[in-house]
């Protein structure tokens, strides 16, 4: 083994770092474009699974949030 692979390690761990950073910003922006279309729909804070209200703490903490928190966490 010689230095070079060393690099070649470190390279392809941050590569793979920077995919998954990637892919997260890309759910993310998803997660978005999803809550855009709920406010255009006139349904943005009402939860999918129950119909409740999701509290307004929940949105400013996850604007994108589908499901109030007993509902989310009932899915967990």
């Amino acid at each position: 083994m010689d230095d070079n692979f060393a690099d070649s390690a470190s390279a392809t761990a941050e590569r793979s770092e920077a995919l998954a950073f990637i892919d997260n910003a890309r759910e993310r922006l998803a997660d978005v474009d999803e809550a855009l279309a709920r406010m255009d729909a006139g349904s943005y804070g009402v939860c999918a699974d129950c119909g409740k209200p999701i509290p307004e703490a929940r949105l400013e903490a996850r604007p994108w949030a589908v499901r109030c928190v007993e509902c989310a966490a009932a899915r967990s």
